[in-house]
């Protein structure tokens, strides 16, 4: 009776045994980012990934490790990127790229109808945010507009100071988007 020996290489995995994964990975990006919608683009971006370099996986590991490898990558590079995007200075606000919104603090002293202007933007801002999905309007709201410090706004959300600068990034961006028409 012969026995054959193991394998050194392993064929490329199909698609659809990297999707099995995909609850497995899902558990692992909640866990690290405690967040619904982060941790469904953070797989999202792996499997994204995985697919279009299926030909670098060696089977040095198990599939299910390349893939927790290649995801917890991401959930790293998107932390990183994020974080440029939004530092947190000692106030506890994040100062990022202007997108506009600094401005409507600003008071309109001489000009009344800047003042009605402002007020009519302050208006349409207070409903964007109000439209905001709530685990982006809670972060929004305790740091820009109530000037709670960063750690207060993570301790009582029970989240990680790079997942509160991420929704702040994501919630200050959706606004410049939703509001770019008022402020040009």
């Amino acid at each position: 009776m012969s026995v054959s020996a193991p394998r050194l290489t392993a064929s490329a995995p199909s698609p659809a045994e990297l999707v099995a994964h995909r609850s497995a990975m899902l558990r692992f990006a909640r866990r690290r980012i405690r967040d619904e919608e982060l941790a469904e683009d953070a797989v999202q971006d792996a499997l994204v990934a995985a697919l279009s370099n299926l030909g670098s996986f060696q089977g040095q590991s198990a599939l299910r490790t390349w893939l927790i490898g290649i995801l917890n990558h991401k959930i790293q590079d998107t932390f990183r990127r994020e974080g440029r995007y939004v530092q947190v200075d000692d106030a506890g606000r994040g100062e990022g790229a202007d997108d506009g919104l600094d401005r409507l603090a600003q008071p309109a002293f001489d000009d009344p109808a800047l003042g009605v202007a402002r007020a009519r933007l302050r208006d349409a801002l207070l409903g964007e945010i109000e439209a905001l999905p709530p685990t982006l309007r809670e972060v929004f709201v305790m740091q820009v507009l109530e000037g709670r410090e960063t750690a207060q706004v993570c301790q009582r959300l029970g989240i990680t100071e790079a997942n509160c600068w991420v929704r702040l990034h994501r919630a200050r961006k959706r606004l410049s988007e939703r509001m770019r028409d008022h402020l040009s």
